[in-house]
């Protein structure tokens, strides 16, 4: 799975956000500071349905480094999409 990156603010620094053709993904972001400095934060925000999406989560959590934040972005897009096809539902209420 490939994703496009940009900085999610143009003035941050490690603080991403995924899109795949287009499609907001989600978001990886390192915490600076506190008893978790160094480790990532991700989150799949691209599916706005995973309390209703059996089978989606986690869409969001902690990673040691930010290869294993973009593995874990990229596996719960994958859970996402699947889920999507599987139901014919959108991944964002109110699009189709």
């Amino acid at each position: 799975m490939t994703f496009t990156w940009r900085r999610t603010f143009p003035d941050t620094h490690h603080d991403f956000v995924a899109e795949e053709a287009g499609q907001h993904v989600g978001r990886i972001k390192r915490i600076d500071g506190g008893p978790q400095n160094g480790s990532w934060t991700w989150s799949c925000t691209g599916c706005q349905r995973g309390h209703e999406a059996e089978g989606v989560r986690p869409l969001n959590g902690m990673a040691d480094t930010r290869d294993e934040a973009i593995e874990a972005l990229a596996a719960a897009w994958a859970r996402a999409k699947a889920w999507s096809a599987r139901t014919g539902l959108p991944l964002v209420h109110g699009r189709s």
